[in-house]
């Protein structure tokens, strides 16, 4: 073999041995780094202490109910806890499962940001757009520091601790001598009244015990549960989703939903229409002016517009089909049965009947006003009466119409609402907790010449004095 052969046989052995080598160093380098993640994980799971689910103490009775859903009491016939999953164990976490149904053109809020910029910007600090959020440290409501992170029932045996471990949010149930948590998932509610939490199992959504009332910053039992139990059974039905998200695959038996198909929020396309088809036409031609494939709804006659917010604002309406058929140009009756007066009357979880009550206004029945003429969809104005206010004065002249016109230093014009739409408690949303029944203050929405609200008003005027 001549030199040549020698030299270029040796390069190749040195280039072989080199990629060889630089390979298990790569592969070193892969495994010091896997190993340098999973101690980093196993010290952060140790300094966060995570606790290792247990099993209810042996005196304690447990039952698998009707509909899968597990008891755990003291006592056979006493109150206690109902999760959907076995005692001893944690929800299980959700999976991307792939949709049984094909999404009819939802997109999503940050498609209509390309061209509409700032509607959007500005609609992302609305309660629409807040009614169902993930649950993070720049969402979530109350306190999380220990000494104020507890809820005590009127039951000794029964609380519940709000848990902030890493990333998760949690509630700890704390009964006798047995405790267990549960993950808080979604935000149900703008922060209005309250903040609700979600929880996956499976493919399932459950209602947490637990809820964050604004009023008073703290913690207390859901709207409608009982003081005393621990109820993490309750499911959450496509109607509930229908007033709180923009769009959800729905699986079927009640509460089963495909986790990745979720659009959170009541957002652009509740009120236009899904946006697929116009999202693409308008991507292709940039130069039309035109809308194409959307609804505006400011073009639609007077009912069909207030019909699509009576969706959520029509009071207690059950489906007479799935949720989400309903499309903007669409009459209610067509999607759901009338009204339920007796539902509304009782102790209900929401107040949802503001179309009503506004539509027994002479304001209402003397005009052609609808929702968007006092309301901006695409603009948090909450608490500002002095707007509202002035979308009065776009049909009364002036604040003389007022009966309490003339007093001296006082702008009429300038809270017309308190008045004329008292906020005041009601029986409708009740709230139990140990220290009695709580009931955070609602806007009605009847416009009328109200006494009790005419007096405590003035009242405050002549203090001020």
């Amino acid at each position: 073999m001549n030199f040549k052969r020698w030299f270029a046989l040796f390069v190749f052995v040195m280039l072989v041995g080199w990629f060889g080598y630089d390979a298990m160093e790569k592969k070193r380098d892969e495994d010091r780094a896997r190993d340098l993640r999973n101690a980093q994980q196993q010290r952060k799971s140790r300094e966060m202490k995570v606790p290792t689910p247990s099993k209810p103490p042996g005196d304690m009775v447990v039952n698998l109910t009707p509909g899968k859903v597990w008891f755990v009491g003291k006592y056979e016939d006493g109150g206690g806890i109902e999760i959907p999953f076995p005692p001893g164990e944690s929800p299980e976490k959700s999976v991307d499962l792939t949709p049984l149904h094909d999404n009819p053109g939802y997109v999503g809020p940050e498609q209509c940001q390309e061209c509409h910029r700032e509607k959007y910007q500005s609609f992302l600090a609305t309660a629409h757009y807040k009614t169902s959020r993930p649950v993070n440290e720049s969402t979530i409501d109350g306190s999380f520091t220990p000494g104020s992170n507890t809820f005590q029932t009127s039951d000794p045996h029964m609380s519940f601790e709000m848990v902030h471990r890493g990333d998760e949010f949690l509630q700890r149930v704390h009964f006798f001598n047995w405790s267990f948590e549960v993950p808080m998932e979604i935000i149900m509610g703008s922060s209005k009244m309250a903040q609700t939490y979600l929880y996956w199992h499976k493919d399932g959504l459950y209602q947490h015990n637990v809820t964050h009332i604004t009023d008073g910053d703290q913690w207390i039992n859901s709207p409608g549960y009982i003081d005393g139990d621990a109820a993490y059974a309750r499911p959450i039905p496509q109607r509930c989703l229908e007033c709180h998200l923009t769009y959800f695959d729905y699986r079927g038996e009640k509460n089963r939903y495909t986790p990745g198909s979720l659009i959170l929020g009541v957002t652009c396309e509740r009120c236009h229409g899904p946006a697929k088809q116009h999202v693409e036409y308008h991507r292709e031609n940039q130069d039309a002016r035109d809308a194409v494939g959307i609804t505006n709804p400011a073009d639609l006659e007077r009912q069909v517009q207030m019909d699509i917010c009576g969706q959520c604002h029509g009071g207690t309406r059950v489906l007479k089909g799935d949720a989400l058929s309903f499309q903007p140009g669409d009459r209610l009756e067509n999607h759901y049965d009338p009204p339920d007066d007796e539902l509304d009357a009782k102790n209900s979880v929401h107040t949802s009947n503001q179309l009503n009550r506004l539509a027994q206004s002479a304001c209402f029945e003397q005009s052609q006003m609808t929702c968007i003429d006092c309301h901006d969809p695409h603009h948090n104005e909450r608490g500002n009466r002095k707007l509202f206010s002035s979308r009065c004065m776009n049909c009364h002249e002036s604040e003389s119409d007022c009966g309490f016109f003339p007093q001296a230093g006082v702008d009429f014009a300038a809270n017309c609402v308190d008045c004329h739409m008292p906020q005041r408690p009601t029986e409708k949303l009740r709230l139990k907790s140990v220290e009695g029944d709580v009931f955070p203050p609602l806007r009605d929405h009847y416009i009328r010449v109200d006494e009790a609200a005419t007096e405590q008003f003035m009242s405050g005027l002549n203090g001020q004095d």
